[in-house]
């Protein structure tokens, strides 16, 4: 069933089964009207063979058309009819999969390419492309460094030009990038920073590209400058708790995760993160946990994992950002 299901959502395989039954269908109908034209009397003492026959021909035509039709639904405009204050699962049955976990959504500037991380089943960061104004590919397996590493959590500078990512490998977790290219991106390179002492994940960034990520060995948000185009230093962000931030681009507001449920914080006056405040019962459940917030790139949808598919896993909801102006208030 995993197989099959995979298959089902490989978009390639469905365009060759397409194909391969077109061929099919046409090599039939010559056969059919050369045996029609050869052997008109015979046909008609047969009758019933005839039907048979017929019969398996409209069954055939139909799983071509069926085939067709969810091509075509499969790659719809997937920003289509976006949420207002109450959260929606993001792109149903396309990204949010029954029964596997989703998690870590980045959306490029431009909005022609998303990245995910999937698992149970699946094999990590997943990339899918814009084919058109209204269509897109179905996400595949990214493999940006090309030998099966695990590949988690990507996410884009602002200006696109660049893509953090985490790559498990050696019994630690680094953060690696890659840079654009006209056709793609470049082979990934493994940070040269301070940020990699210690396993470390999840990279958000603001207009100035100071990035913000999850400090593995403490649990804690950590932020980093960057300095003739390096990041030398690292330090606390000062928030005193929390994983996965999403900071804003004009770094204002940042939310993250902790304990199962999403919080934001907003910078003072001093210039400091506020207290985190932990968003309403809307987004964290009573129920169901909440973790990995990411933002659009115009920062007018959050995008989060909620913990209530099948069997615990997670889908990938995504909610207006309007929903923040009532905490920011609070917090002035």
């Amino acid at each position: 069933m995993i197989c099959l299901n995979n298959k089902l959502h490989n978009i390639d395989y469905l365009k060759e089964v397409k194909v391969e039954l077109n061929q099919l269908l046409i090599m039939k109908l010559s056969s059919k009207f050369s045996i029609i034209k050869q052997n008109d009397e015979a046909k008609t003492k047969n009758d019933a063979t005839y039907h048979l026959e017929s019969n398996k021909l409209g069954l055939l035509i139909c799983f071509i058309i069926f085939s067709t039709t969810y091509i075509n639904a499969q790659n719809k405009d997937i920003f289509n009819n976006p949420p207002d204050s109450i959260p929606k699962i993001f792109a149903k049955g396309i990204i949010s999969v029954q029964d596997r976990y989703e998690y870590g959504l980045a959306i490029s500037p431009n909005y022609d390419e998303i990245f995910i991380t999937v698992e149970q089943p699946g094999d990590g960061l997943m990339v899918m492309k814009k084919l058109n104004d209204e269509s897109w590919s179905n996400p595949k397996v990214a493999n940006l460094r090309g030998n099966d590493s695990w590949e988690q959590e990507a996410f884009y500078t602002p200006d696109g030009q660049k893509l953090f990512f985490a790559i498990l490998a050696n019994d630690t977790i680094r953060l690696w990038f890659c840079t654009k290219e006209k056709e793609g991106w470049s082979a990934p390179t493994l940070l040269d920073s301070p940020v990699n002492d210690t396993p470390v994940f999840w990279a958000t960034f603001t207009n100035e590209n100071t990035m913000y990520y999850s400090n593995l060995s403490v649990r804690k948000i950590f932020r980093s400058q960057i300095s003739d185009n390096q990041y030398k230093e690292t330090e606390n962000s000062g928030i005193p708790f929390g994983m996965h931030p999403s900071v804003s681009k004009d770094e204002s507001f940042i939310l993250f995760n902790y304990r199962g449920d999403i919080y934001v914080a907003f910078k003072n006056k001093t210039n400091k993160w506020g207290e985190p405040i932990k968003l309403g019962e809307q987004i964290n459940t009573s129920e169901y946990g909440e973790t990995c917030p990411s933002l659009s790139p115009d920062e007018k949808y959050i995008f989060f994992s909620r913990y209530n598919d099948t069997n615990k896993k997670s889908d990938i909801y995504w909610v207006s950002s309007s929903i923040l102006e009532k905490y920011k208030k609070k917090e002035l």
